[in-house]
């Protein structure tokens, strides 16, 4: 199934472009910049605390923990994928009160406080800009990695979280007694090739030059005298080579000699280094020569009222499990820091968490699938998506929105191609996500794929907004 199923692109300027984008000003107590681990610690603590953080999403929901099929390492869980980790935080932020919203940052401003965040909606009928006035921002935008830009490494094609990482402490357990490779020169290569080779059979560690850029040389020659660690110099990936599920063998170049060799092998972790997420805040915060945010107490960055955690702050641990720890102390400092500046300001959040149930049903069985068309007496709304497609979390929120708003009247559905891949091929679904809407009898009455499906539904929703009913005619 994993084969046939394609994940859409995300194209944030695909919806009508020639229009001119709105610019609407709200407030907001704390806005947390990030979703993944650490963004949503942040906001569980605060919305706690009685303070409703505005959370910026950005393009995917939970951040790069979502791409690891299995964390091993987080406290309390033995195994858990890092979407249905990402999604626990998720729903606690909300539950407790958080404002999680699908949105890209533009801007900032960080002249004067209150401070000013300007971002863009990544799905809707036109494109529309808010600027958010706030006294506290905590930054947690994380870090994105290098890549050998090289076939088979990412792409619809590509093997990136399904043999190609970039954390062995994150997913080196995946490969017990395998074979694995290594490709970096440098300290960084080297911490990852000996943990590597406490799990694995066998490390291969590649480098293009004749020798490491260690300034550990204990650890380098450890390294060199760990039996199962091969060294090969002057080697460069051509191609990341795999059976379409996992990584069986690399493409290789002998750049001393100019020949090409295979080398078999069950994961490939990139160990070339990584970029902060931090290029729009150089004139704002302060930020050393590698590009991360210098901190000041704990969390605190050169501004007060404004924090960073996690991989834009941490140039060396790099886990969600530390990113978490400082989002604790990153939403304690933004409450103290509030409470000095406003003590008697009303509270935002709910001041009890609201257990709501769930307005999106997931589909578990093709007999519920069918049972829910069959026992529905109007418009029938079905997401089809993919565990790992960044787009179809992108999509999400605002599909839970719609539920929220239209659930009266609408009943919406979810089918995981991880789970249903029959109900896939029944409807010939070829990407992610796929958009299929019924009327009363089951009959299909709408089908589209991609942002620009959505965004022309989101706009007939619109028009219905103040209808008592909902009739198939709308959609069509």
């Amino acid at each position: 199934m994993k084969k046939s199923i394609l994940c859409l692109s995300l194209l944030i300027l695909l919806f009508a472009p020639h229009l001119k984008a709105e610019l609407v000003e709200e407030e907001a107590p704390v806005v947390i910049l990030g979703s993944g681990v650490g963004a949503l610690t942040s906001a569980v603590y605060l919305s706690r605390a009685g303070i409703a953080p505005v959370v910026i999403t950005g393009p995917v929901m939970g951040g790069t923990i979502t791409q690891s099929h299995q964390v091993q390492n987080w406290p309390g869980e033995v195994a858990i994928s890092g979407v249905e980790l990402a999604e626990k935080v998720k729903h606690q932020a909300e539950v407790n009160g958080a404002i999680l919203l699908s949105e890209v940052v533009v801007s900032v401003d960080f002249s004067k406080s209150p401070y000013a965040i300007t971002t863009k909606s990544m799905i809707g009928s036109h494109e529309q800009e808010k600027r958010y006035k706030t006294q506290s921002v905590i930054i947690a935008l994380g870090a994105t990695p290098n890549f050998l830009n090289v076939p088979g490494e990412t792409g619809s094609k590509g093997y990136w979280a399904r043999g190609v990482y970039s954390c062995a402490v994150c997913d080196g357990a995946l490969y017990k007694d395998k074979v694995v490779t290594v490709v970096g020169g440098g300290d960084s290569a080297l911490i990852e090739a000996q943990y590597l080779s406490r799990i694995a059979s066998k490390v291969h560690v590649l480098l293009r030059k004749g020798e490491f850029r260690s300034i550990e040389k204990q650890r380098l020659n450890e390294v060199l005298s760990t039996p199962n660690i091969e060294v090969h110099y002057y080697t460069v990936v051509k191609e990341i080579k795999g059976d379409g599920e996992r990584v069986t063998h690399l493409l290789l170049n002998d750049t001393a000699d100019h020949k090409n060799w295979e080398l078999p092998t069950d994961a490939l972790f990139l160990a070339i280094g990584s970029r902060p997420n931090t290029e729009m805040f150089s004139n704002q915060i302060q930020i050393d020569p590698a590009g991360y945010i210098v901190l000041k107490k704990h969390q605190e960055t050169s501004l007060e009222g404004i924090y960073a955690i996690g991989d834009v702050a941490d140039p060396e641990f790099k886990q969600a499990v530390s990113a978490a720890g400082d989002a604790a102390k990153a939403a304690l400092q933004a409450q103290k820091y509030l409470s000095s500046i406003a003590p008697k300001s009303p509270s935002l959040a709910k001041n009890e968490p609201s257990l709501s149930k769930k307005e999106v049903i997931e589909i578990t069985s093709k007999e519920q699938f069918e049972s829910e068309l069959h026992q529905s007496n109007g418009v029938v709304f079905v997401d089809f998506y993919s565990t790992y497609c960044g787009p179809c979390r992108t999509f999400a929120p605002l599909y839970e929105n719609w539920a929220r708003d239209y659930g009266d009247r609408i009943k919406f559905l979810k089918v995981n191609a991880n789970h249903l891949p029959e109900l896939f091929r029944e409807y010939q679904i070829q990407v992610v996500p796929t958009l299929i809407i019924f009327d009363g009898k089951g009959k299909v009455i709408r089908q589209g794929s991609g942002f620009g499906e959505i965004s022309e539904v989101g706009k007939r929703l619109e028009t219905i907004k103040g209808s008592a009913n909902v009739t198939p005619q709308e959609f069509r």
